[in-house]
């Protein structure tokens, strides 16, 4: 598992999953490029949405050093994922604001 990473489980017929991946992935590319994004089939994965009691979709889990950090299911609010993430991004990829 990478320092930070953040794992998107979706269902294969959830429409709400596939419209929000998007957003998603375009977020993290544009805010946090260095963060690990794994994009998880929870049919395909039940038994690690299991043992992350991943209960429904979609539905996020950010991982800082191998700990559940944050998690969300169902509405994902941006603003709220921002927050978790932010501060442990900084830390572990600062930037040299001059």
């Amino acid at each position: 598992m990478e320092s930070l990473e953040l794992w998107y489980f979706y269902g294969k017929d959830c429409s709400i999953c596939h419209a929000l991946w998007p957003k998603v992935k375009a977020w993290q590319e544009q805010n946090f490029p260095k963060l690990k994004l794994r994009y998880l089939d929870a049919q395909e994965h039940a038994e690690l949405a299991g043992q992350h009691r991943m209960l429904s979709v979609p539905g996020i889990l950010f991982f800082v050093e191998g700990r559940e950090y944050f998690r969300a299911n169902g509405f994902l609010q941006f603003e709220a994922l921002e927050k978790q993430v932010s501060p442990a991004y900084s830390a572990f990829f600062p930037t040299n604001k001059s």
